[in-house]
C-alpha cells in the first residue's frame, strides 16, 4: 500500500471589490493572498503572483482589490490565526 498523502487545505474567501485578511503569526513565515489561478500555479509549482510578502510582525494586514476566490497562503514552522473581511 501507498504511504497517505496528507491533504493541505487553504482558507479563502469570496472578494466583491474589496478584501482584506489579517494574519496573526506565532513566527516570521512568508504570508501571501493569491487568486485562482496563482493559486493552481502555486500548487503545481510554478511561478505565482501574490500580494504579501514575508513578515517578521504581527498582525499582518493584506488588502486587494478586484473580484472572485482569493486564497490565503501561509508557509512557516508557526500555527497561525486569520480572518477576512470587506
Amino acid at each position: 500500500m501507498g504511504e497517505n498523502t496528507p491533504v493541505i487545505e487553504f482558507p479563502y474567501a469570496y472578494s466583491t471589490g474589496r478584501l482584506t485578511v489579517e494574519v496573526w503569526l506565532q513566527c516570521a513565515s512568508d504570508v501571501y493572498l493569491v487568486d485562482e489561478l496563482n493559486f493552481k500555479k502555486f500548487q503545481s509549482g510554478q511561478s505565482f503572483r501574490y500580494s504579501g510578502g514575508h513578515y517578521a510582525h504581527t498582525p499582518v494586514r493584506i488588502t486587494i482589490l478586484g473580484y472572485g476566490r482569493r486564497y490565503l497562503i501561509v508557509r512557516g514552522n508557526g500555527q497561525y490565526q486569520y480572518r477576512f473581511y470587506s
